[in-house]
């Protein structure tokens, strides 16, 4: 994997010319490897060991918040790959070195922009994240005007699938979930549903979505739209239950994040009407382990939940990075961990390749890098919009094991405009 990468940054003549000047301007600093002195007595070696460029790379995550479940994983990932990254610059003998400047932006918009705008005060021209499509939306003109490469690994409304900007990102966008979502629950035998979805950039465009593909399919759907950042939603819930029942629908589609996610599915579990029909899921909450509760692993098994998440299929870096993850820190990947690793790696050897610390440059360079660069989330290449090209789509519940009683489980995949299960999960 790396071999392909580094071949394709070694031979390039812009990136090896650069190497050979930034050698010669060392030896002509006194940075040589040695030099031979003379003097009385002979030569006298001296070695100097040159400094290493040290570049920063700004994360903006969601370490509180609606996403704080999540954001506390990625920390983990965060520090990963920057060892790996490091690593690997060093044994291709790159005097670098990557450091992470993480600041929490607590899954809220203006903190996310806050964010953005301190890392330019400090020089920061490359910046992970942020992790919510709405969030992207609101530094995405910030970071367009001062040149700021965004790489967000988990945004993926299709409203921002936007060409020649400065927002990259390491997943797909909903318009490919979406489908492989409305597939999964027609298949299912779904085929009157209620669409409960956050008021936000991300749910209001992933409604739109599935609603066009799963009528498409012949079913038909209405959505109901839940303000976000509640403390609690029995009220909401309330309304869903009176919706379902009102319309006869045999199915709901909930697409949420963690803290709301689990907090839905919590008092759905109280009640008959909402118990009594089938429910699929976003890859929103997936990872979070509020959703491990007794209370919700023991719905999910009644109404047979099901969810969609975006997931490179049979991939063995997918299962070293997991493993190592594990065995580390002792924590299972949360949904789009190994898109934010490869954000991560995909961000310095842009720099590398680059030769020059800036937004612009860099940008370029991330297109070239991403062709050749293959991670624990597949291939990374990008499309005409910056958005992942090739993007494959797992299917998974929540299923009893596991240190919590209950644990995420992938059980099939949506290839094709098809559903396979790999493993039967209710009976």
């Amino acid at each position: 994997m790396f071999y392909e990468v580094f071949q394709a940054l070694a031979l390039d003549v812009k990136l090896v010319a650069l190497v050979v000047v930034a050698l010669v301007i060392g030896l002509a600093a006194g940075y040589g490897l040695a030099a031979s002195i003379g003097g009385v007595g002979g030569a006298v070696t001296v070695t100097v060991t040159p400094e290493k460029k040290v570049y920063s790379i700004g994360l903006t995550l969601p370490l509180s918040g609606e996403l704080s479940s999540i954001g506390k994983i990625w920390e983990k990932v965060v520090q990963l790959a920057i060892e790996d990254l490091n690593n690997e610059a060093s044994a291709y003998g790159f005097k670098v070195e990557f450091r992470s400047v993480i600041l929490d932006d607590g899954t809220v918009e203006e903190k996310a922009l806050q964010n953005v705008q301190s890392f330019a005060q400090q020089g920061i021209k490359v910046v992970i994240g942020p992790a919510a499509s709405a969030q992207v939306k609101v530094v995405k003109s910030y970071a367009d005007s001062n040149k700021i490469l965004i790489i967000s690994p988990s945004s993926t409304a299709p409203t921002l699938a936007i060409p020649n900007d400065f927002v990259f990102r390491t997943v797909g966008s909903d318009a490919g979930q979406a489908r492989a979502l409305a597939t999964l629950a027609y298949y299912e035998g779904a085929r009157k549903v209620v669409i409960f979805h956050r008021n936000d950039e991300y749910g209001n465009a992933f409604a739109d979505f599935f609603k066009d593909y799963f009528e498409d399919m012949g079913g038909s759907s209405s959505r109901l739209a839940y303000q976000t950042g509640l403390s609690d939603y029995a009220s909401e819930v309330a309304t869903l239950a009176s919706r379902v029942q009102t319309e006869g629908a045999d199915g709901v589609i909930l697409i949420a994040f963690d803290t709301d996610g689990a907090n839905i599915l919590s008092h759905a579990a109280e009640s008959d009407v909402l118990s009594r029909i089938r429910w699929f899921i976003s890859e929103g909450p997936h990872g979070a382990e509020e959703l491990l509760s007794p209370t919700v692993g023991q719905f999910a098994s009644k109404v047979k939940l099901y969810g969609t998440r975006p997931l490179f299929i049979a991939n063995p870096l997918y299962a070293d990075f997991k493993e190592r993850l594990v065995s580390r820190f002792g924590l299972e990947p949360g949904v789009f961990s190994e898109n934010l690793y490869d954000a991560i790696k995909l961000a310095g050897w842009a720099i590398l390749r680059a030769g020059t610390y800036d937004g612009e440059a860099i940008r370029s360079a991330l297109v070239v890098v991403a062709k050749t660069y293959y991670g624990p989330s597949g291939w990374t290449a990008f499309d005409g919009a910056g958005d992942k090209a090739q993007q494959d789509y797992g299917i998974w519940a929540i299923v009893p094991g596991g240190p919590k009683g209950y644990q995420f489980k992938d059980v099939g995949l949506y290839e094709r405009n098809t559903i396979i299960f790999t493993e039967e999960t209710y009976k």
